[in-house]
Order: C-alpha cells, then structure tokens, then sequence
C-alpha cells in the first residue's frame, strides 16, 4: 500500500493510501476523497495532474487527453495512474474544490428550448428537476464547468459547458452543429420542450481563478464562448473589478452568435469590453478580420501588466494562444484551458 499526496493550487494538501492494482481516483473515492474527474477512461482530461514525486504505471490514454509531450513532463490522467511507490501530485485547482462525502452527479432536466442561432450553432435550454420528486432546483457548479447530456434511451452522451451562472433558474449551453454529430441529429430531429433528458456532472477543473488585480482576458473559439461566457457573467454578477477582455472568433459571419447578449454585457460592466474577429467576413463587416489570436496580439502588445488568459477552442487556436502569450511575457501559470477534443466533443463543448 502506497500513500498519495496531494497538493493543491493554493497549497493545502490531503493523503490518502491506494494499492498498486488501485487508480487514484479509484483509490480517493474508497476513502471518501473524491478528486475531480469524469469519464474514468482516460479520455477526457478531466482528472489531470502534475506528479512532482514518485513511480507509477500509466494506463491508455487519450492522445487528445495527454498529449505525448505533457506525459513525459510528468502530467498524468489521475484515473489512469497506478502508484508504483508513494506519489507527490500537483492538483490543478483549489482545495475547496475537493469532496469529502458523496456528492450527487446523477440529475434529471427538461428541456425548455433548442433555437438555431448561427448557421452551425443551436442554444439548448434545459431546466434542471430532482430525479426522484421531479421539483426544479439548480445544479450547483463553479463557472467553467461541464455536463454530461444523455441522448435518450441511446446511453451515449456528450459533454457540454454552461453558458448561465448557477445562480440562475435555467441552463443554457451553446452546441456546434456537426453533420454527421449524433448529438447534432438529436437536437435536430428529436429534441423538443417537454422531453426529458439524463444529466451527469458537473465536471471539469476549468474555472476562474483568484490572482488579485491581474486582468482577465478570454479568448474563445467558435462555442468556446460557453464557459468564458459563465465566467464572465460570474464576474459581473459579483461585480468583479478586473480589467476584463473578451477575444471571441468564428471562421465565417454566418457563424457569429450572440452579439447582442456581449453588446450588453459591455453596457453593465465598465471594466469588460468584447473583441469579435471574423477570419472570411462578408463585405459589409465592419468588425476585425483575421484570427481571433491577432486580435489577441493587438491588446497584449499594448497591455501594461502580464494578464491571466482563459482559453476555450479548437487545437489550433489552443496552440496560437500559447505561442502568443509565451512571446509577450505571460507566464504558462498564468494560462488556463479547456481544449475541443478530435471526437467532435471536448471536455466542454462538440
């Protein structure tokens, strides 16, 4: 039997014991130390962590997960990590955002509305009910965070960030439409207000983090807006003082969504302002044209501190961010993602 610690982003700590045939998600939830993760698979990145000390076997995993180049710097998929001595972890989140008791994941929704509000982007609603008494309630979440959506009577599911708050009665989550997605054919075909859906979650380590005064820049790509968008709603809600920039960016014009929702967003915060690019804009756009990374470029170059970033998009845009923020100063620590995954779902969005 080894002894697992593990240490989280704001320095507290908690051990725990797991045997070599054990997984250390696994072995937490025996003892009533539940980590954050999801598909138990090694599929969904859900439960990644630093190992700063110790031997261990890594199970399969995700190439889209745990890219080669974060395994051999020591980045682990938690539920697929069998100690092989004791281990020394580094948590990428906080220490209240672990469990101690049980906590429910299994919920039940009702779906209000699905609208089309791009040429490849539906909004899907869905109030929240107990599955047991039926009653709406809210499923408490940290913004940033996903869940699970069960097509019915399929048992396949997809994961999908909120676009609300927790505070709200209400989620909202911002869907890409793919041609041949399941899930995509489910929302055009089937989904309508009254049916009833299978939730799980939430999940996910993707969330605002306290970093005093630094300015907060999002950059999302396409539906990465969902959980930037949380975020944001968060802060003004909370009325945050944070310098706030958001970098939102679609390929076509035909694909924007949401203009409106940020246009207000931008008249009651004073300290937000949202940058929309369009790579192949129409004629008559009046906006930037290009990526949503050189719109980036612009404000970083002009920025009088190193800001936070919080990313949500395609590898692509992923990587630019990276390379942008690493050419201009900006710590990696300072850099928080979530990635779409090659599955045409992500840990946040299809």
């Amino acid at each position: 039997m080894y002894k697992v610690r593990a240490i989280t982003e704001d320095h507290q700590d908690v051990t725990f014991e797991c045997s070599p045939n054990e997984d250390v998600i696994s072995a937490g939830l025996k003892r009533d130390v539940i980590l954050l993760s999801s598909c138990r698979e090694g599929g969904c990145a859900t439960c990644k962590a630093d190992v700063l000390e110790g031997d261990y076997e890594l199970g399969r995993c995700s190439v889209q997960a745990l890219p080669p180049d974060e395994e051999e710097a020591g980045v682990v998929l938690l539920c697929r990590t069998f100690p092989r001595s004791d281990l020394v972890l580094q948590l990428p989140y906080a220490f209240d955002r672990i469990s101690f008791q049980k906590v429910n994941t299994d919920w039940r929704g009702e779906i209000v509305a699905v609208e089309k509000i791009s040429s490849n982007v539906a909004k899907l609603r869905i109030q929240p009910k107990d599955p047991e008494t039926g009653a709406r309630i809210k499923i408490p979440f940290v913004p940033g965070q996903y869940l699970d959506i069960e097509i019915p009577g399929s048992g396949v599911s997809r994961s999908y960030s909120m676009a609300t708050t927790s505070d709200e009665a209400h989620l909202d989550f911002l869907i890409r439409l793919l041609p041949d997605g399941q899930f995509s054919h489910f929302l055009s075909t089937v989904a309508k207000p009254g049916l009833t859906v299978k939730l799980r979650g939430p999940f996910g380590a993707f969330n605002l983090r306290e970093n005093g005064f630094r300015p907060r820049y999002f950059v999302a790509g396409g539906t990465g807006l969902s959980p930037v968008l949380s975020m944001i709603r968060h802060m003004q809600q909370e009325q945050h003082p944070q310098e706030t920039k958001l970098f939102f960016g679609v390929t076509h014009q035909h694909e924007l969504f949401y203009i409106d929702e940020l246009k207000k967003l931008e008249a009651s915060m004073p300290n937000f302002s949202a940058h929309v690019a369009v790579m192949q804009p129409e004629p008559d756009w009046q906006g930037s044209t290009g990526t949503v990374v050189d719109d980036l470029l612009r404000h970083l170059k002009g920025s009088k501190a190193p800001p936070d970033i919080y990313m949500c998009g395609p590898p692509g845009m992923i990587d630019a961010t990276f390379a942008a923020a690493a050419n201009h100063g900006v710590p990696k620590d300072h850099v928080y993602v979530e990635k779409f995954l090659a599955t045409g779902q992500s840990q946040a969005a299809e």
